[in-house]
């Protein structure tokens, strides 16, 4: 069912740069010569945002012109921490082991006694779906004992929250998944998607989760199912979109459900559709279609791949054009993609989907 953590062969943080030059993986992807100093720029360019504290924020241009730090910083810190972890970066060891440990550590002391990471940043159920999933990826690569106790310890407090939120009762179209704030009536597939990955995390990590959490996820999910549109919407009964199909085939698919017709027929749409300049969310779009095909594999992942990877390689030097170097992404076009530091931290971690190194997204 789920795959263990892989011996890494295709580390950008262990092999030197020509390794990558063109390199087939076994999944049959291309690994661009550029993938990896292009990963290696991206990191830097985040560890330049990181806070006294050990937060992420993205540094913006106020209206006196001079730089300010916003951003919702739980959520930028858990997606920033996972981009370091999925790239090969860990705590204390290497060129960013001490910003990898500094963000764990601002995710340890932020978790509230009733573990709800959401309130802290004003980032709801979004982010704190986001700092238990990093929690549970950095627990899983800590080998400090007395770090792991405190690790597990928020671990088991965010789960909670997690289980607490899905138990709300709700009505049946909208039973057994999430929405914005732990009491809400309804539930939302983008949501849900966070919080599956963060569930599934938790559990690899040894976390007890019950069984039936996973089930009636995944029965919420499929309840998004538009068959005339053969593809996902965002909440049953909506109008179906790219970005919400590729987050219900991952989560399906890492559910043990990618035998469903609704799956494959997901797949199909995800085939004969692509993330453009029009798509809304499209960095959020982008990273989700991307996992959704290296689930699917074959194929549906080695066209995604080099779609994707161009993309991103050729968007990163837009971003770098205004300044020199930079290894920025440029801000989305729209601000519900907060700023540089998340448009960086999300790409780092799609351009990182063939390096295998996060077991939640294990096929």
């Amino acid at each position: 069912m789920h795959r263990p953590l892989l011996s890494i062969t295709l580390s950008v943080y262990l092999l030197p740069s020509i390794a990558l030059a063109q390199a087939k993986t076994p999944g049959g992807e291309t690994l661009s010569a550029d993938l990896d100093q292009s990963i290696a720029r991206g990191l830097a360019y985040l560890a330049r945002q990181q806070q006294p504290d050990g937060s992420f924020l993205s540094r913006e241009k106020g209206n006196d012109n001079n730089p300010r730090f916003t951003g919702p910083k739980v959520a930028l810190t858990g997606l920033t921490l996972m981009a370091y972890l999925a790239a090969g970066r860990m705590p204390d060891t290497g060129k960013h082991g001490q910003t990898v440990r500094n963000a764990t550590e601002f995710l340890i002391k932020a978790c509230p006694d009733d573990g709800y990471f959401g309130k802290v940043d004003g980032s709801r159920m979004y982010g704190h779906a986001i700092a238990t999933l990093a929690l549970a990826e950095a627990y899983g690569m800590e080998a400090d004992a007395s770090q792991r106790k405190r690790l597990r310890a928020a671990l088991v407090k965010a789960v909670k929250v997690l289980l607490t939120a899905q138990n709300v009762k709700k009505d049946a179209q909208y039973a057994g998944g999430w929405r914005y704030e732990v009491a809400s009536a309804d539930s939302d597939l983008s949501v849900t998607a966070w919080c599956i990955l963060a569930l599934r995390a938790a559990h690899n990590a040894g976390i007890e989760v019950p069984k039936d959490s996973a089930d009636r996820a995944a029965a919420f999910v499929l309840r998004c199912w538009k068959p005339e549109q053969k593809s996902f919407a965002y909440q049953p009964g909506g109008d179906a979109s790219l970005t919400m199909t590729a987050a219900a085939v991952l989560n399906l698919e890492l559910l043990d459900r990618d035998s469903r017709d609704e799956v494959r027929g997901g797949i199909r749409f995800l085939d004969g559709h692509s993330v453009g300049d029009d798509t809304e969310y499209p960095f959020y779009a982008r990273y989700y279609v991307s996992q959704a095909a290296f689930q699917a594999g074959g194929e549906h992942w080695v066209k995604s791949w080099e779609q994707t990877q161009n993309k991103l390689l050729q968007s990163q030097k837009k971003g770098e054009a205004q300044k020199k170097d930079d290894g920025a992404w440029p801000q989305s076009r729209t601000a519900n993609e907060p700023g540089q530091t998340y448009s960086t931290a999300i790409s780092v971690l799609t351009l990182s989907i063939p390096l295998r190194l996060l077991p939640t997204y294990q096929r």
